[in-house]
């Protein structure tokens, strides 16, 4: 990927405001798009739009959550400590690396067995790989 000096500029100004506006709890939404894969919905991503391709258990899981198999919408909590939210699922934190993303072993989701991987983008939405993730599905009507 070659990216310009203006990208970059753009890419920073995001994460800036990613980290700096960070929140308790994230509402993402993923689109399942003609494709036939799934994207997070990051409105004014500077970069190529596949950067945003949900892959390696991240679509399997997306495809799991959604209802009609075209929307995925959840609530996230990131957490740098185990913690307890009701209606939610955990990923937690197995290994990671600034440039090459984070793997997460999900429990506490009835039928589903697998770990899941996050790409760098994580890092513009949430601003880190937090150690646990806390994951509500919500209905794409909301």
């Amino acid at each position: 990927m070659n990216y310009t000096l203006n990208d970059l500029r753009h890419g920073a100004a995001a994460m800036a405001r990613s980290v700096f506006g960070k929140k308790k709890e994230y509402e993402l939404k993923f689109n399942h798009e003609e494709d036939g894969l799934w994207y997070v919905d990051f409105p004014n991503w500077p970069f190529d739009h596949h950067n945003l391709l949900m892959v390696s258990g991240s679509d399997e899981l997306c495809e799991f959550l959604s209802d009609d198999n075209k929307t995925t919408k959840v609530k996230v909590i990131p957490a740098k400590k185990e913690e307890e939210h009701e209606g939610y699922f955990k990923l937690t934190q197995k290994e990671h690396g600034l440039t090459s993303g984070s793997t997460y072993a999900v429990s506490g989701l009835e039928g589903w067995t697998r770990d899941i991987w996050v790409c760098p983008v994580t890092l513009f939405v949430l601003g880190e790989y937090p150690k646990y993730i806390y994951i509500k599905k919500c209905s794409t009507e909301d």
